[in-house]
């Protein structure tokens, strides 16, 4: 309990009183605001002292997922190694900045679902066609993949999919690499607490004019239209205006994205000013731009690294444009991936015509398949079912076909709820009415475990179960499976969203800037970053597609539990901007 109460307070300090030393913490307001009157007792108190005296201090050792370390000798003669949590694994027992210090190479392998989905796409394709198509060799300059991504075709497309991303395409207006580049970037805590996107993007649409602090760094920042966005930005800044080497640079560069280099970036920002006043550049000018240095700094991208991404991006958007069948099937495949839940991309991938084939025992393989022109689910798309359980399924199944549940059960050594999940996923609809053969799984295990035939009569007579209308259907299916194939899920919900006077999605480009309006529909996705100032996102989805919903915080405040359920009715104000539609929310209620 003692640590876990240092481990609080410890947090609160970083969170309220990092504007205060160790020695007048225990005065904080702040905190006292937040702990209340018992903040001021001995034991607290001591406690607070505890947390300043530790802060800094690392809270827990971690293991890199991709990180490795390069060696011409074997690891363990030049450095402490350990056995890992994975067998046959070893790790290496010094921090990456000590690596770093020691002069040790070491690489951060970053690991990308998109990555195998845009590899099974390709080997869907080769399939089908016979031809497996070669990306690294594509122009990057097709006319319709920009066209597509300029329409917000992009859910499922690698990170231009986002609510951000949605609301910036209409604006950006992306024809080129170099835009796409340059989307991917600009939607980064870096730029954005540095306020750099909006005054980047009036400079792209020509409503303002580049303009710069200081005219030493019109170099620098000259292709970026004056704004800092690429981490090769700051090095050039600091090149520049403020005469770092490029040594120097990359420390300061180093120095910004570290989480707990306070007392380091302050020699850099003193260096920094002096720098620039012995090339003539002015106190308050080198102190703006040093500012907005150490707002970027938190999380961007490097040049190189947005234009690796964007490599991936076009990809995805490529097949996605011309073979939308192989890409929304081999991203099926890997779920749980980018911003939204499977059963948005199949409502997107519906939308835009192409069609779904259910889990079938008979038919479906371990993943996601194409059968002729649809995307057929897999197994592992039923809840419960593991690749041990897929893998004897499939081994029996080609021995000769499931006869019965009780064959099945037999069989398979399946789990009573896993043979639930497959009927109410639909897996055995072909032995007839999911409700009866709920009703019939409790039989079946009974036939396939008794050691043999006991001479008692037992009566034939079955109960008369009313078949599941569509409605228990869907929700049967989307239960075991997380997906909707019979119609989208608000379908459900559509007389509750009439009565109340909501408004399809599909409506709203119709009505005028700042109406009135209420639309009801399923949250597909959440998000209260620390960088909006309170603000909270919701992504609201129904039959006719998605919009963006912008909570300020009086109003996340109010209606914060509503929000927690799945179908909501937002009732709020319309906005458009430059083209990219949202609701401004005013209330939210649960339905």
């Amino acid at each position: 309990m003692w640590r876990n109460q240092v481990v609080a307070i410890q947090y609160l300090y970083q969170k309220y009183g990092h504007d205060h030393s160790a020695a007048d913490l225990p005065t904080s307001e702040s905190l006292r605001a937040a702990f209340g009157a018992q903040f001021d007792s001995r034991r607290w108190q001591q406690w607070v002292t505890l947390a300043a005296a530790v802060d800094g201090f690392p809270r827990h050792l971690g293991i890199h997922s991709g990180g490795l370390v390069i060696s011409r000798a074997p690891l363990f003669r030049r450095i402490p190694i350990e056995p890992a949590s994975m067998e046959d694994r070893t790790v290496v027992q010094w921090d990456k900045d000590s690596l770093e210090l020691a002069g040790w190479m070491k690489l951060d392998v970053l690991g990308l679902r998109m990555l195998a989905a845009i590899s099974d796409a390709c080997d869907i394709i080769a399939g089908q066609t016979g031809q497996r198509p070669d990306l690294p060799a594509l122009r990057l300059d097709d006319p319709a993949v920009y066209a597509m991504i300029r329409r917000g075709e992009t859910i499922g497309v690698f990170q231009v999919e986002s609510r951000a991303q949605a609301s910036l395409i209409p604006r950006f207006k992306t024809r080129s690499f170099a835009d796409l580049t340059v989307q991917i970037a600009l939607i980064r805590p870096g730029p954005v607490q540095a306020n750099m996107v909006h005054p980047y993007l009036r400079r792209r649409e020509g409503t303002e004019r580049p303009s710069y602090l200081h005219p030493k760094l019109k170099t620098a920042l000259h292709d970026s239209l004056g704004i800092i966005l690429f981490q090769e930005d700051v090095l050039k800044v600091a090149r520049d205006l403020a005469g770092f080497t490029p040594g120097e640079g990359e420390l300061l560069r180093r120095a910004l994205s570290h989480k707990r280099a306070g007392e380091q970036i302050e020699r850099f920002r003193e260096k920094f000013i002096e720098g620039a006043q012995h090339q003539g550049v002015s106190e308050t000018i080198a102190k703006q731009v040093f500012a907005q240095l150490k707002a970027f700094g938190g999380y961007s991208f490097s040049k190189a690294h947005a234009a690796a991404f964007a490599v991936l991006t076009y990809w995805s958007a490529w097949l996605r444009c011309y073979h939308p069948l192989a890409f929304f099937a081999g991203l099926l495949r890997h779920q749980p991936m980018g911003f939204y839940p499977a059963h948005t991309v199949v409502a997107d991938a519906q939308r835009f015509g192409l069609q779904f084939l259910p889990v079938d025992l008979r038919y479906s393989q371990s993943q996601v398949t194409v059968e002729g022109d649809a995307i057929r689910l897999g197994l592992d798309y039923v809840h419960g079912l593991g690749a041990e359980h897929i893998e004897t399924i499939e081994t029996e199944r080609q021995r000769r076909p499931f006869r019965s549940l009780a064959d099945l059960v037999k069989r398979t050594s399946l789990e009573r709820r896993q043979v639930e999940a497959l009927v109410q996923a639909g897996g055995l609809d072909y032995w007839g009415e999911r409700r009866q053969l709920l009703w019939d799984i409790a039989e079946a295990y009974r036939l396939a475990r008794r050691p043999a035939e006991l001479p008692l009569r037992i009566s034939d007579e079955q109960p008369n179960l009313p078949p599941m209308d569509a409605t228990a259907r869907q929700a049967a299916a989307f239960a075991a499976t997380g997906v909707s194939l019979d119609g989208h899920l608000t379908t459900s919900r559509r007389d509750a969203f009439t009565r109340a006077g909501a408004r399809p999605i599909g409506e709203l480009p119709r009505l005028r800037q700042g109406q009135s309006v209420k639309i009801g529909g399923l949250i597909v996705a959440r998000q209260h970053p620390p960088t909006a100032k309170g603000f909270a996102f919701l992504a609201i989805e129904d039959q006719d597609g998605i919009v963006n919903v912008i909570v300020a915080p009086d109003v996340y405040a109010q209606y914060r539990e509503a929000m927690r359920h799945p179908f909501v009715i937002v009732e709020g104000v319309f906005q458009r901007d430059h083209g990219a539609i949202n609701v401004l929310a005013k209330k939210v209620v649960e339905v």
